[in-house]
Parts: C-alpha cells; structure tokens; sequence
C-alpha cells in the first residue's frame, strides 16, 4: 500500500467509527426511553407516557 491509500484507509475507517457510535448512542437512548421516539416531538413526546400492551 502506497502511502495514499493508507491515508484514504484511515479516513473511512474513522468515518466508520463515528457512525457506529452515533448509531449506538441513539438506539440505547431508544431503548432506555430517553430518546426520540420518532414522532418529532423529541424529549417531549407523550407516547412516553402511555403504557404498552
């Protein structure tokens, strides 16, 4: 590997990187009910309150 390729090589892997801990910060915020549930209410959603089935 010439030293280019090495350079690119590094850069996608650190994209990578930061993508998957985004991802993984957002789905355990999820998942532990202090994240967004996709209603574009954010932390004030009210689909929070309610009880599941």
């Amino acid at each position: 590997m010439d030293k280019i390729t090495l350079i690119e090589t590094i850069v996608v892997l650190a994209i990578v990187a930061v993508a998957l801990v985004y991802v993984l910060r957002r789905v355990i915020k999820t998942t532990r009910g202090k994240g967004d549930c996709g209603c574009g209410r954010g932390k004030d959603c009210h689909s929070k309150d309610k009880k599941k089935w």
